[in-house]
């Protein structure tokens, strides 16, 4: 009975297991890159601030 039930619950739960861990392996490196590009635009941000308004406190 308990076998029956893992089978069940492997074919119920697998394939979509299978799928989000597929497109997480994928989306990995560009999640990466995203973060990445967020951080760079953060700093030119932050020093076109500065440069238009140097006496600016933070």
């Amino acid at each position: 009975m308990e076998f029956d039930r893992l089978l069940s619950a492997v074919a119920d739960y697998g394939f979509p297991m299978l799928i989000s861990s597929y497109l997480l392996v994928r989306m990995e490196c560009r999640i990466e890159k995203l973060s990445a590009n967020i951080e760079s635009l953060t700093r030119v941000l932050q020093e076109r601030l500065v440069m238009q308004f140097p006496y600016a406190q933070q």
